[in-house]
């Protein structure tokens, strides 16, 4: 996802240079004083960056400070505050110079401890422009807050548009499928209306077939049965034939034969009568008896 054009004004450059010229504003007046000869006794403490006057500025191109310009500063400790009306204006962390040369010249002898104060002072103002040279203000915290805002938003739309892509994709997707499926449906409902119809047609054909099939063999049947009762008619009525001849002869034969036999009994000669046979004469015989006193037998 690529930021919006506006992210090109802020470059490191710009970055690097909003702190040194922050810095040339706020420390016009602090980092040129300066002390002059023996007025060193009075506590006017030089607060010019040691460094600075050297190199004349943190990137080269600011004049150096006047030597002249020196600040006086008062026993008790000062502390900036930023104005209220400017949100993004930056305020240098509070360096009691006067209580710090004092502490030090507890210690160290008084142009040893000046040495010091100003060493460290110079050390806090370099690490101080270093941070804000490397670190990312608040109008610059705001500035990539507002991109990051901006960039949320364009992919938020991206996102919400390629979402509503493909939703409608997907809904056509969908549409078209269903369409498919709907005429797909309705084809195999005619494929399967016209199955029905085509196995109906050959179930109704072959029942047809098999009706005059057995019409055909029930006329083949009577056919053959009307054949076989005028053959058996037929066959009756020789078979009645056939008997009234042979009754017929056997009539004839019979009066011929008890017409020969009456004639051959009229005809033939009469015998003697024969005495009838004397009657055979029975022999009666007495009875046995046995001895010893035994029963008639």
């Amino acid at each position: 996802m690529k930021l919006p054009s506006s992210s090109s004004q802020f470059t490191a450059g710009d970055r690097s240079a909003q702190p040194r010229q922050d810095i040339q504003a706020e420390h016009s007046t602090s980092l040129s004083s300066t002390t002059t000869g023996a007025d060193s006794a009075s506590l006017s403490i030089s607060l010019s960056h040691p460094l600075l006057s050297a190199s004349n500025s943190f990137d080269g191109s600011r004049p150096s400070q006047s030597p002249n310009q020196s600040v006086n500063l008062p026993s008790p400790p000062q502390t900036t505050h930023p104005p209220a009306a400017n949100p993004y204006s930056y305020a240098n962390p509070p360096f009691d110079t006067h209580r710090f040369l004092c502490t030090l010249e507890k210690t160290f002898p008084t142009p040893t401890a000046r040495s010091l104060m100003r060493a460290t002072r110079a050390l806090l103002i370099d690490r101080i422009g270093r941070v804000r040279r490397d670190a990312l203000a608040v109008k610059d915290i705001d500035n990539q807050a507002y991109l990051f805002r901006a960039a949320l938003s364009e992919l938020r739309t991206e996102i919400t548009l390629r979402l509503r892509n493909e939703s409608a994709a997907i809904s056509t997707g969908l549409a078209a499928l269903r369409r498919d499926v709907d005429a797909l449906g309705n084809k195999m409902k005619a494929d399967i209306d016209n199955m029905k119809h085509e196995i109906q047609m050959d179930v109704d054909n072959r029942k047809t077939e098999s009706k005059t099939e057995l019409k055909k063999q029930d006329i083949d049947i009577e056919e053959v049965l009307n054949k076989a009762i005028v053959t058996l008619g037929d066959l009756r009525t020789s078979m009645e034939e056939v008997k009234w001849n042979n009754m017929r002869r056997a009539v004839v034969t019979l009066g011929a034969f008890v017409i020969v036999t009456l004639i051959a009994v009229e005809f033939r000669p009469k015998p003697k009568p024969q005495p009838p046979p004397k009657p055979p004469a029975v022999e009666i015989k007495p009875p046995e008896v046995e001895g010893n006193g035994g029963a008639f037998t």
